[in-house]
């Protein structure tokens, strides 16, 4: 079983690596990426692999990041999510997503939930997620953070 988290943020809003581990920095969040090149933030082509330092020890997270198409057409799914989103946010084509993929690894959950935290409240993002089709800003991306820091929602019972 797998659930995804989206980040929809404008494209002149998107930022560099280097910006985005200065934020996750700044928010004091027990995540970091392995690498934070001064350029625009990306996962290689294909690969839907983000490596991050997750409370001092390496985590991959399941990612990609693609610019909208199709913001416009309903049916398809950067369209059906900038439904969901307007008015509170307007997604246009070229804007860009942060897709993050969770399975049952609770690290990966935890770190991508920071992540995407980040990235809403940072550089004014929006953030859906598919499973319960809940979505919003800030107060989606507090609702993030209270999941991410609180590991004992993440053990087996």
């Amino acid at each position: 079983m797998s659930f995804d988290y989206f980040v929809a943020v404008h494209n002149d809003k998107w930022p560099t690596a280097k910006a985005v581990q200065t934020a996750l920095e700044r928010l004091g969040y027990p995540v970091s990426l392995a690498s934070a090149p001064d350029e625009a933030f990306s996962i290689p082509k294909r690969t839907f692999r983000l490596p991050v330092i997750f409370e001092g020890h390496p985590v991959v997270l399941e990612a990609d990041i693609a610019q909208a198409t199709d913001a416009n057409d309903p049916e398809s799914l950067w369209g059906y999510i900038a439904k969901c989103a307007a008015p509170n946010f307007t997604i246009s084509n070229g804007d860009c997503f942060l897709t993050l993929t969770f399975r049952s690894d609770a690290d990966q959950v935890r770190a991508g939930l920071y992540l995407a935290a980040a990235m809403i409240l940072a550089f004014d993002g929006y953030g859906f997620e598919n499973q319960f089709e809940t979505h919003g800003g800030s107060e989606f991306a507090r609702q993030l953070l209270a999941e991410a820091s609180n590991p004992s929602a993440f053990e087996d019972p």
